[in-house]
């Protein structure tokens, strides 16, 4: 995927010559004339727990080769690691995997509120994907609790790439004590030290 994490980017309301800091998830009303500055805000990058990525009521091992990264898709606690496994014109091409509590506003009910987030960062972080097909989600149990599983095959056409697909994953799961915990996970199909979407699946357990 491409990331918009955490940086300076070109400002978006078009005043010339500026940077506009935004933190992960909103623009705020810092700018800067570099874009190779110090972030005005502190970047929270995640924290393993022996081992294992640990929010919103659920916890993934870290992979071989990742390293953590700071938090920016929109969830409760969210924590996360990345790797790069490509440049483009517009920067870092990530695998990424993240845990979190899936945020109040998309309601409670496991399958709208899954949908509903799949949606919000399939359109977020994917400008140059796009699925092979329709989407085919499933209400299942995950880890012996209610939960949402999609699994989604993109196409990449981006000719900086020497790869052509990725998987993007997303689970809901209704936790104990956290209320729905979600994993979004990234899995370009590059062959090397990317898993794929089966072998995340099964490093996910109950925090």
């Amino acid at each position: 995927m491409q990331p918009l994490a955490p940086g300076w980017y070109w400002d978006p309301g078009n005043r010339p010559g500026l940077f506009c800091w935004w933190n992960g998830h909103d623009w705020t009303e810092h700018l800067a004339a570099r874009r190779d500055g110090p972030p005005p805000e502190a970047i929270e990058q995640a924290t393993p727990v022996d081992g294992r990525l640990v929010a919103g009521g659920l916890s993934v091992a870290m992979l071989d080769g990742w390293e953590p990264c700071p938090g920016y898709p929109h969830m409760k606690g969210v924590q996360g690691q990345q790797l790069v496994v490509g440049k483009t014109p517009r920067g870092p091409y990530v695998g990424v995997v993240f845990v979190g509590g899936l945020p109040d506003h998309y309601g409670s009910d496991l399958a709208e509120a899954g949908m509903a987030f799949a949606d919000e960062m399939l359109h977020t972080y994917y400008p140059h994907e796009k699925p092979h097909a329709g989407l085919d989600p499933h209400t299942e149990p995950v880890l012996g609790r209610p939960g949402w599983v999609l699994v989604v095959p993109l196409d990449i056409d981006d000719p900086s790439l020497d790869f052509l697909e990725e998987d993007a994953v997303f689970v809901a799961v209704d936790t104990p004590a956290d209320g729905i915990g979600v994993m979004f996970a990234s899995l370009p199909r590059t062959g090397e030290l990317v898993p794929s979407a089966q072998e995340v699946l099964g490093l996910l357990q109950l925090a």
